[in-house]
């Protein structure tokens, strides 16, 4: 029989450990960004690039930040997060010649800290990028308590000259009144929709309908979750224009993509020369 006492102490040893790894983490920032392109769906080449966290400290990213958040330090490892994607995105965009957009995630809660833009002024001013290049991409999920509130930061960071995504949009029954509310530059349609795409005449209706939305108020659609051809032939043939999956790339470190955009860009220089 497994004595209560028992587990009560191996929880807060876990968490006690939990701890120590976080402040390690944060204090020693160990971790990195892998990124994940953005395609074009008529051209498929990246319009930008998803920064997504990565540590050894944690097996996933998810379980970091969800650890973090019971912390008083979840704010600090958010900016710190931040401030490592930008410095690292900053050197892929030194290597394009185009300027590609960045989508970092940020938690609403922290989103809503009276700190966080200027923070995020005063990273943005470290790099060559500019404010219109940064997609900051929120949870619909998290926010719908409070759209008022969020409405009004969303409208600022606007003013700032950034962009703003809504993401898993269709996951929740609060979806369409985030993208009615908070007015996105970008809505993401959660990768449910891309699954079996092709197969599924309920989803493809589902799917035009918010890409006509989203035309017709000027809003950017990305379609995630794209893992075969055929529902990327489909996404295309229903009106999407900017895809995100594995078919088209996996995440891949500064490294990978830095490579891949400086060869993109000595490959358009020679064709400019010819």
């Amino acid at each position: 029989m497994i004595n209560s006492n028992d587990v009560i102490v191996a929880f807060e040893e876990d968490g006690r450990m939990s701890i120590a790894k976080i402040n390690d983490l944060i204090d020693n920032e160990k971790f990195e960004h892998h990124f994940q392109g953005l395609y074009d769906l008529q051209t498929l080449t990246p319009i930008g690039y998803e920064a997504l966290l990565r540590t050894d400290l944690f097996k996933k990213p998810e379980i970091l930040f969800e650890k973090a958040s019971h912390t008083n330090r979840f704010f600090e490892l958010e900016m710190r997060s931040i401030k490592k994607a930008l410095q690292s995105y900053d050197k892929i965009n030194q290597s394009t010649s185009k300027e590609k957009k960045i989508l970092i995630n940020v938690f609403p809660s922290n989103l809503a800290d009276p700190d966080f833009l200027d923070q995020l002024n005063k990273i943005l001013g470290e790099t060559t990028l500019s404010a219109n290049q940064i997609m900051i991409e929120i949870n619909e999920s998290e926010i719908i308590q409070n759209v008022d509130y969020f409405s009004a930061m969303v409208n600022e960071l606007q003013t700032e000259g950034y962009l703003i995504a809504i993401d898993d949009v269709g996951k929740g029954v609060s979806s369409l009144q985030a993208i009615v509310e908070l007015q996105p530059d970008i809505v993401k349609m959660d990768r449910f929709f891309a699954k079996h795409l092709a197969k599924s005449s309920r989803k493809q209706e589902m799917v035009k309908s918010i890409v006509t939305y989203c035309y017709n108020t000027d809003t950017k659609f990305v379609l995630e979750g794209i893992e075969i051809l055929e529902d990327l032939e489909m996404a295309k043939a229903i009106g999407v224009s900017i895809v995100q999956g594995f078919l088209l790339a996996r995440p891949e470190s500064l490294e990978v993509i830095r490579k891949y955009e400086m060869d993109d860009k000595e490959d358009n220089y020679f064709s400019a020369k010819r």
